[in-house]
């Protein structure tokens, strides 16, 4: 599932860049939070897998401008069939019936009623006097009370809610007489009233829960999530500075209750937000540090060969090699670290860029294969049984496939294996088709179109490198990602004991589980990027599985986590992939596409007679057929105009399982 950020017109980029870390650090471990566009929201199919829609601080005047009519209506039906609307300062404005601000004040006066009326009535403001656009002069620390009784389940105990918290505050409102709408909680109230508040008896309305049909909008006048150890603010108001930096030290103590507000909040609404701990202390989502990666191999050519590659491309004193995303620092597993090479990553963490990403080798003249780093260095993933599993399995197929599998670079964290290899191209070239890049955690990952892959603990994460010969044109290189689905499937469910595992394939490179209650959810994702070298189609293959991760979603292991199997390691399950991938590749090359593989491939996905409408063809009812042996297209036959046939190409359409329909996919 998704949260969706808007960042476009009249959005404050600190605003944004605020929220998002917060969201990150609350909601991260279970969702994928995504910055949008106004495109999106008014064309694009982005109410299938959002659970939530934010709205940050910012000028609502432009929000209206980008999403009247339309858009407004699709996220109020959104909101009303389930969904959920978060809005902050001008999200929350834009978020009621009407909006009164800065009465009276000729040069900024607003009375006008918006489109959404989350909040069945007035949001009026500003709460406190002096609020001036683009400036810090009206800022200021607030009080607000809290509505214990809202609120208590989202903490440890009833009695660790606090009284009061101090947050960050410029230019909101406050939600007049609240009271009189049975649909809407106050979560918490403005401990001192401005002059405009004199008329709420219990006091002005900050935060509020509306329930609005089958969902919710949390609308806050406030700035809880503004991180008080940011430079932004200071930053973006040099003038202001004096005033700004007592506004961060008063919040630098109300951090937490900030924090443990927001998750409450979150709670309230039904999101999945980070635990406490045995001692009641919050498990926000940080970042990891980017580590090593280690270069191993089966044999000392799968090392010597890329090795002698990198060290050839790269400085000669610095070992720096430069690529076009990415610096990389070669050096030998005992050397020490270049204290430059330090300063180097800092000052890129400076400019918001990746740190120099550090490629260690073991001593390739040792005689024990396969070579590897010690493994007290890579305690989250065994290499040596990876290898010894590839091994095993390939020796037991028996056939004469092509090896891949045989080199892999691992990292305990890293950004992305997919963007580290396809977006520097230099890095690219040294590697031998098959090689491996695997991480046990990602912080950017990648999947298809614009949506990210979230990486959690426990889950399986790859890159292979695979070079396809154009003159192979029985061959189409279309078919891979199939053959690499198909290939995590079958190297499970072949297994003696799993044949029962439901793993099924969604057209054209997802994996699916069916979960005790019947239900589909997506444990695994496929990305294919390809460029062209020579007479090679260069493929950089990206494959993320839920493994053994209980977030975001299920995992493999938890299908049967109550039975008598054995849960399946992650050196097992890729040495697997690899091989089965193998047979399938070496098959493919010889004879190109066929029953031999297309027989087992409808078995396992799940979209055989299908009906589904075609929503970029005026709504046509279809039923799905197969796929287009030449191209590897979705073939479909239509219901309204049988012998209509129709061949949809993988990269430009998508399934909406829930709603039987085939859109046009979010890019």
């Amino acid at each position: 599932m998704n949260i969706l950020l808007y960042d476009d017109l009249g959005a404050s980029p600190n605003s944004v860049k605020q929220t998002y870390n917060a969201l990150k650090e609350l909601l991260g471990h279970a969702y994928d939070i995504i910055r949008i566009h106004r495109t999106i929201l008014q064309s694009e199919p982005w109410e299938t897998g959002c659970a939530m829609l934010v709205m940050p601080g910012g000028r609502d005047l432009p929000y209206c401008e980008a999403l009247n009519g339309e858009p407004n209506r699709r996220i109020y039906q959104f909101v009303e069939n389930g969904g959920l609307y978060l809005g902050i300062c001008a999200g929350a404005y834009y978020a009621s019936q009407g909006i009164e601000f800065e009465r009276g004040n000729p040069m900024m006066e607003i009375i006008q009623p918006r489109e959404l009326g989350f909040y069945p009535g007035l949001s009026r403001g500003t709460t406190y006097p002096g609020f001036v656009y683009n400036s810090e002069s009206g800022a200021r620390s607030i009080s607000v009370v809290i509505e214990k009784d809202t609120v208590y389940d989202g903490y440890p105990a009833a009695s660790d809610v606090p009284d009061e918290i101090k947050m960050y505050y410029n230019g909101g409102g406050y939600f007049v007489h609240p009271e009189e709408h049975s649909n809407v909680t106050v979560l918490c109230r403005f401990k001192d009233p401005g002059p405009l508040c004199l008329d709420e008896p219990k006091g002005p309305a900050a935060v509020v829960h509306c329930k609005v049909g089958k969902g919710g909008a949390l609308l806050i006048a406030t700035h809880p999530e503004y991180d008080a150890s940011s430079e932004d603010l200071l930053l973006a108001d040099s003038a202001n500075s004096k005033k700004v930096r007592g506004i961060l030290n008063d919040l630098v103590l109300s951090e937490l209750k900030r924090k443990q507000f927001l998750r409450a909040a979150f709670a309230r609404l039904g999101l999945r937000v980070v635990p406490f701990d045995d001692n009641n202390i919050l498990q926000e989502n940080k970042i990891p540090n980017i580590t090593p990666l280690y270069m191993s191999g089966i044999s000392n050519e799968w090392i010597h060969g890329p090795l002698s590659y990198l060290l050839n491309k790269s400085d000669k004193y610095s070992r720096l090699l430069k690529d076009a995303s990415d610096i990389f620092h070669i050096r030998e597993l005992d050397s020490p670290l270049d204290d430059d090479v330090h300063i180097l990553s800092m000052c890129r963490a400076k400019e918001d860029k990746p740190p120099v990403i550090e490629i260690l080798y073991p001593d390739t003249s040792y005689p024990v294969e396969p070579i590897c780093p010690p493994s007290s260095m890579t305690p989250q993933f065994n290499l040596v049984e990876y290898y010894r599993q590839l091994t095993q399995k390939r020796n037991a197929h028996q056939e004469n496939t092509p090896q891949l599998g045989n080199g892999l670079l691992y990292a305990e964290v890293i950004d992305s294996t997919q963007t580290m290899i396809d977006r520097n191209s230099i890095f690219l070239a040294g590697l031998p088709t098959g090689y491996l890049c695997l991480a046990s955690t990602q912080i950017a990952g990648r999947g298809r179109g614009r949506n990210s892959w979230i990486s959690q603990s426990g889950a399986l994460q790859f890159s292979m490198v695979l070079r396809h010969n154009v003159h192979l044109r029985h061959a189409p290189v279309v078919f891979i990602q199939y053959m690499v689905a198909l290939s995590i499937v079958e190297s499970i469910r072949e297994r003696p004991g799993y044949e029962d595992v439901p793993l099924r394939l969604k057209w054209p490179n997802d994996i699916y589980v069916e979960t005790s209650d019947g239900e589909q959810k997506k444990v695994g994702g496929i990305l294919v990027s390809s460029s062209f070298a020579s007479d090679d189609f260069v493929l950089v293959i990206g494959c993320g599985l839920n493994l053994s991760n209980r977030f975001p979603t299920v995992s493999i292991n938890d299908t049967f986590r109550d039975s008598s199997l054995a849960p399946l390691s992650a050196e097992d399950v890729l040495a697997g992939i690899i091989t089965k991938f193998e047979v399938y590749y070496g098959h493919f090359c010889r004879d190109g596409i066929g029953s031999w593989f297309l027989d087992t491939y409808y078995k396992r996905w799940l979209h055989s007679n299908t009906i589904v409408t075609l929503t970029t063809h005026n709504d046509e009812k279809v039923k799905v057929i197969g796929i287009t042996k030449d191209h590897g297209m979705l073939y479909v036959e239509s219901l309204d105009r049988p012998g209509k046939f129709y061949g949809l190409q993988p990269d430009g359409n998508s399934f909406d399982m829930m709603k039987g329909l085939l859109v046009r996919k979010t890019l």
